[in-house]
């Protein structure tokens, strides 16, 4: 079993913990980072990786709206 840590935005979590439960991931919740964002280990087997790269693409996708947002903002 392979495990992956998130570090998950405080905006973010509701929709990432539906896409957790949605593909019934093992995780944990083990604090929160300087930032604080909340730290999440993800436990997961060979035929789970799609969805843990789902969980890495709506990180990706909230961190690049970030960027427009704040470029939008300049």
């Amino acid at each position: 079993m392979k495990t992956k840590e998130f570090e998950v935005p405080s905006d973010l979590i509701t929709e990432f913990a539906g896409a957790l439960a949605d593909h019934n991931l093992t995780n944990e919740i083990n604090g929160v980072n300087e930032d604080g964002e909340i730290l999440i280990e993800v436990s997961y087997n060979k035929n789970e990786r799609a969805a843990v790269f789902e969980l890495t693409e709506l990180l990706d996708d909230y961190y690049e709206e970030s960027e427009e947002s704040e470029e939008e903002d300049d």
